[in-house]
């Protein structure tokens, strides 16, 4: 392919034509989805899936399993089982759940002679327990039974929650400062390291100080990964690669979902899933960093061998001068962009402080972020307890995740990107709301059907918002901004397991508030400018004039000579 791109005297690229190039058919060619894309993608999938292993996890660790009351006068405690033929009746049930916190007397010593008319009407509190030895979470393992040790069980959550808050507060600034695959390697080989210290705990307080530990550890993953692999595609592809990363997410929920169905044993687990995380050590030979932040650190060099080994790859003709011009025409974008580059060198906080536009958009999206972990969360923790194997409906309940990461896919390339998250938040509030005027006695699957509804439009949300912070911000920001806002987001999932409570006050009270979140947050978000088709920003000003493109492609800049200049 010869290239007559224009060049002046010097033999660089010629102001006012960047944006001409930049168009040209190699980029797009050589930013095509093809197999190098399909390569890099299949190994930022592992690790993506590792950071739904490690974030999820404690939902089988920290799990309920079934017990109840040993009666000493009809059994051993060495020898007793969950299932005795008497066992039934030997405590009040509700709902046809056996209580484990009571049990009934017995009229004598009737021990392993005992039947169903052993037992009185008459209750007392239990002095040990019987568990259902089809699986062992640290419930079982610390004994954590009755009111009195519940409180341990859900902490867990919350103490997770917390060490992801306390992750992100460092993810995106290692990230922009070091690089995405870096931090994409420590963070998962130093979860899988504290993961597997974890399932070795010898008591509650070890378990718990290491919870944490894994949490912050893994915090930022995902979004390190998803960097990662937006950054390596072009604009056409940009959402289609976010929503593939989305989906091997819920690929690995459900692989968590298989593998705590195989093993029921909580140290066994935390084992497997923790001991994959070691092999990252070995990315960094299998990915490259990302283009783009090399290009903003001016490692042009390492760029061109990325482009060199993604032409070979998908059976492209690019020859030295292509990649040449390629190369000086960053150079001449960077010379022309210096004043603000200079600016960007500044500390994020200065940066964002001192532009209100991105001020404004970073405040608006750490309310949408913590919409979205609340209501996500939420309504996961409220829904309706469906009978059955519990792993099988984790499982199903996840699967829901994915036809809504396959609309978001078409809806974000299609309508854009305001309007599919405003709208998606707007729908989730009112199907949340409209379960209030479904009658709680209704024969028909109304008020399911609307719950899943809300869980579908909020995963809809979800998936659109890592896409347009993506966009939103500059690329010496973008991580770091992005980690903000997860950071602030995890605020809704600490909050989020104690919804369950405002039940108690008045049951609607939680979808109530689940869809009064949505619909603020829809309104809120048509602030943000529509990002669809353009490319991504690389310094402050090019975000704060997102779509404000003149038609021949290039920036007016008021006090500059001409438009090629930064300010």
């Amino acid at each position: 392919m010869r290239l007559c791109w224009k060049r002046n005297e010097v033999g660089s690229v010629q102001p006012g034509h960047e944006n001409e190039i930049m168009k040209h058919p190699i980029r797009s060619d050589i930013e095509k989805f093809g197999i190098y894309q399909m390569v890099i993608f299949a190994f930022i999938s592992v690790p993506i899936m590792l950071a739904a292993l490690f974030m999820l996890c404690y939902i089988f660790t920290a799990g309920e399993i079934k017990y109840r009351c040993l009666v000493p006068e009809c059994e051993h405690p060495e020898n007793a089982t969950f299932d005795s033929p008497w066992a039934n009746v030997s405590a009040p049930m509700i709902n046809g759940e056996i209580l484990g916190c009571t049990r009934y007397t017995v009229q004598d010593n009737y021990l392993d002679t005992c039947s169903e008319t052993s037992f009185t009407n008459v209750t007392r509190e239990c002095n040990s327990w019987v568990y259902d030895s089809y699986e062992h979470t640290i419930l079982d393992e610390w004994e954590f039974t009755c009111d009195t040790n519940r409180w341990k069980l859900t902490l867990v959550g919350t103490i997770e929650s917390i060490g992801q808050f306390i992750g992100l507060m460092f993810a995106g600034y290692i990230s922009d400062r070091y690089g995405r695959r870096t931090f994409l390697t420590l963070a998962t080989s130093l979860a899988g390291v504290s993961g597997l210290i974890h399932s070795f705990s010898v008591n509650y307080w070890m378990f718990l100080a290491f919870e944490f530990l894994d949490a912050t550890m893994a915090a930022g993953i995902y979004s390190a990964g998803y960097i990662l692999g937006v950054e390596m595609i072009g604009v056409k592809n940009r959402v289609f690669g976010g929503t593939i990363i989305s989906c091997m997410f819920t690929v690995g929920e459900i692989l968590l979902g298989v593998i705590a169905s195989r093993l029921r044993s909580w140290r066994i687990l935390l084992r497997v899933v923790y001991a994959p995380g070691l092999l990252a050590i070995l990315l960094p030979l299998l990915i490259p960093e990302s283009i783009r932040w090399l290009l903003s650190k001016g490692k042009n060099d390492k760029v061109e061998e990325i482009f060199h080994k993604m032409a070979r790859m998908n059976n492209l003709e690019v020859t030295d001068e292509a990649i040449n011009i390629f190369k000086e025409l960053n150079t001449a974008k960077n010379e022309t962009k210096s004043k603000l580059m200079m600016l960007d060198k500044r500390k994020p906080i200065v940066q964002v402080l001192h532009s209100s536009v991105i001020l404004i958009r970073l405040l608006v999206c750490s309310f949408c972020w913590i919409t979205n972990t609340f209501v996500f969360y939420g309504l996961s923790l409220n829904s309706v307890a469906f009978s059955g194997n519990k792993y099988n409906n984790f499982i199903l309940v996840v699967l829901v995740e994915i036809p809504a990461y396959c609309l978001s896919w078409l809806l974000n390339d299609r309508i854009g990107r305001k309007p599919t998250l405003s709208g998606s938040f707007l729908l989730s509030g009112m199907f949340c709301l409209a379960i209030q005027f479904v009658p709680a006695d209704a024969l028909s699957y109304g008020p399911l059907l609307l719950y899943m509804a809300g869980k579908l439009c909020i995963t809809i949300a979800f998936s659109t918002v890592y896409v347009y912070t993506t966009e939103l911000f500059p690329t010496t920001l973008r991580h770091s901004l992005l980690g903000f806002c997860s950071m602030i987001g995890r605020i809704g999932s600490i909050l989020s397991p104690q919804t369950p409570l405002l039940a108690q006050i008045m049951p609607s009270l939680p979808l109530i508030l689940f869809g009064s979140m949505g619909m603020i947050a829809g309104v809120l978000s048509l602030i943000f400018p529509e990002t669809l088709g353009t490319k991504l920003p690389d310094t402050v000003w090019e975000a704060e004039n997102i779509g404000g493109l003149k038609s021949n492609g290039t920036h007016e800049i008021p006090g500059l000579k001409n438009d090629t200049e930064a300010r």
